[in-house]
């Protein structure tokens, strides 16, 4: 009997052994939403001097960007913050898939080349990018709860620990790794802003300087960006507040303009006989009867070109043939947000303004601390790419080129 009951345990033992081998194999074969495996999701994708950047960290900034790609490109496309990818088409999304990875590699390059230049963290710094982590895991789970409380679930809580889970799962992460890599990516940023601080203080740039480089940055960011919507760019951030900063470079085929608008037809003659009979456009601009803000917000007058207005086409057009300080109007059909089609009146006056690079001495007060950061953070960036030259960086072009974030 009792031979015959440590050959059943013996056997159970046995089976159990099996089924955890089993199980175990199966959740080490189980490819995550990338893909990938437990064996192949730590493969390199890149190495920094060694230091590997996996597959699945790869992976998953990737997907993680594409996935929310229409707010970053509204960002990109009206606030011009970031970089704005078609990835309809497929050098946009080569240009996505290679920032990513870059950003990736630039990040292992702070941390490595601070410490080569004896640059370190104070404990509290260092606590901080500690935290940082755990703070991202708690703000997740945040999200993740009120999601599930939002889903009218009976048990909330439970079904946020299912959908957490799953999360994880599918990225073939858990949440110590999650953890880990906010820390990583909080303590790469917090490297990059010692980098800064040293380099700034390294490049010191004097007063004497900075006429000199204001052509430069003048041209860089204002006249050669000109094509790119730099100047429309430039006064939507003026009439919304966002700087105080002028444009420095005003086209030699531009004219300036004061622009009163209104919907209101019966407006339109009221306003030019008030103008007509003196009455200050400027008072005018910022009173409840303009309804355009750019222009409430702009007093002294903007620059416009042809199809290049904030208004509309049509202003230009009538204000190329007046004379400094006279005043008309002019209707142009315009869409309202509906998009259908509906008159809009603007009352033009054309005034005074000098076009090409505003000189250095015009603006110096309100652009030279803007220069002292240019200049440094070029010189900051030179630094990084010389040292990111000489370091020993491989990727794996293949790899990265074989992800598709849309599949």
């Amino acid at each position: 009997m009792k031979r015959q009951t440590k050959k059943i345990l013996l056997i159970a033992t046995v089976a159990l052994v099996v089924i955890v081998l089993v199980a175990s194999l199966i959740m080490l074969l189980r490819k995550d939403s990338f893909g990938d495996n437990h064996f192949t999701r730590s493969k390199a994708v890149a190495t920094v001097n060694g230091v590997k950047i996996t597959r699945n960290e790869y992976a998953a900034s990737l997907s993680n960007y594409y996935n929310n790609l229409s707010t970053y490109n509204m960002y990109a496309l009206y606030y011009g913050y970031g970089q704005y990818y078609d990835t309809s088409t497929e050098a946009g999304m080569q240009s996505l898939k290679n920032d990513i990875l870059n950003n990736l590699i630039d990040a292992e390059v702070y941390i490595q080349m601070a410490k080569d230049l004896g640059i370190t963290l104070t404990d509290e710094e260092m606590a901080a990018t500690v935290q940082s982590g755990k703070d991202a895991l708690a703000n997740l789970k945040q999200q993740v709860l009120e999601s599930a409380q939002s889903s009218g679930a009976q048990s909330p809580e439970t079904y946020a620990d299912t959908m957490l889970a799953n999360y994880f799962s599918n990225i073939g992460i858990n949440q110590k790794t999650f953890v880990a890599r906010s820390q990583h990516a909080a303590l790469a940023e917090a490297y990059a802003q010692k980098l800064q601080e040293h380099f700034a203080a390294e490049r010191n740039v004097a007063d004497s300087e900075l006429k000199d480089i204001y052509a430069e940055y003048a041209k860089a960011y204002y006249q050669d960006a000109y094509e790119a919507g730099a100047y429309a760019q430039a006064v939507s951030y003026l009439a919304s507040g966002y700087t105080d900063i002028p444009y420095l470079y005003i086209p030699e085929d531009f004219i300036f303009v004061q622009v009163l608008q209104t919907a209101d037809a019966d407006k339109v003659q009221a306003l030019m006989t008030r103008l007509n009979e003196g009455e200050d456009m400027a008072a005018l601009l910022a009173s409840d009867d303009n309804e355009n803000g750019s222009s409430k917000a702009l007093p002294e007058g903007i620059a416009i070109g042809e199809n290049d207005s904030v208004f509309d086409d049509a202003v230009y057009a009538l204000a190329k043939n007046m004379n400094v300080g006279d005043v008309d109007s002019v209707m142009a059909v315009t869409k309202d947000a509906d998009g259908n089609d509906t008159n809009t009146y603007f009352i033009v006056k054309r005034v005074e303004g000098t076009t090409g690079l505003v000189a250095y001495e015009d603006v110096k007060e309100k652009v030279d601390s803007l220069l002292k950061s240019y200049a440094e953070n070029n010189y900051y960036t030179e630094q990084v790419d010389a040292w990111r030259e000489k370091a020993d960086i491989v990727i794996d072009d293949e790899a990265i080129q074989a992800f598709d974030p849309a599949a």
